[in-house]
């Protein structure tokens, strides 16, 4: 007879520590890079964030040795949602600091160009002036934008946060998406960790029902 009892506890335990771990890094993650608002930064910690995700999974989720059925989709899900969720926890936090403390002005664009992205599609951005000629620092997306055309913009007074196109929300928005990825993330590592529990405990049942047959065949 199969007790499902302990096996959920375990199930429970892993889910809880893999929902603490995953989420507080990639929180954590999103704020150091609010924070810092260095680009080489972010370039580097974007692939060292999906790439942790694989180890974090081999680490705390259980048979991932040999991944199938659920495993196999927590290993394409969970590495993407913790980029979703940094990159709109990094994208709320700009807006809420710009809500609060950025400048809405006029601003005129100055060009509108593509950038190489190398391997990716080419990327459409504008240069901006604000209303006495002076470059704004950073580039919008420019799709959309004539050179010349003249625009509502929030600006950083430190000049940390780039350059919004129009007036910013309060990041809530963005937060509820964060909220969306993290519980399909969640979802995937339950899966996952109860597959992986179940797993052993199957093995072992039927290992456990063999020997028992195997017993009663030897004459006393």
């Amino acid at each position: 007879m199969v007790t499902w009892g302990r096996p959920m506890g375990v199930a429970a335990l892993l889910l809880v520590r893999s929902t603490v771990v995953f989420l507080g890094v990639e929180a954590g993650v999103g704020v150091l890079l609010h924070i810092t608002q260095n680009i080489w930064l972010t370039l580097l910690l974007y692939p060292a964030l999906y790439l942790l995700s694989f180890f974090l999974l081999a680490l705390l989720v259980p048979d991932m040795d040999e991944p199938k059925g659920w495993a196999v989709a927590a290993m394409i899900v969970v590495p993407v949602a913790a980029l979703v969720v940094m990159h709109l926890t990094i994208s709320g936090l700009d807006q809420r600091v710009l809500h609060a403390d950025g400048r809405v002005e006029r601003a005129t664009v100055a060009k509108v160009y593509w950038v190489d992205q190398g391997a990716d599609a080419p990327t459409h951005v504008a240069d901006l002036d604000d209303p006495s000629g002076q470059p704004l620092p950073g580039v919008v997306t420019g799709d959309g934008l004539k050179a010349g055309q003249t625009i509502t913009v929030t600006v950083d007074p430190r000049g940390k946060i780039p350059v919004l196109l129009g007036t910013p929300t309060t990041g809530s928005g963005k937060f509820r998406l964060a909220g969306i990825a993290a519980g399909v993330e969640v979802l995937f590592l339950a899966l996952a960790i109860c597959q992986g529990v179940a797993s052993p405990a199957g093995d072992e049942d039927d290992g456990q029902a063999e020997a028992n047959a195997e017993t009663k065949d030897v004459p006393a």
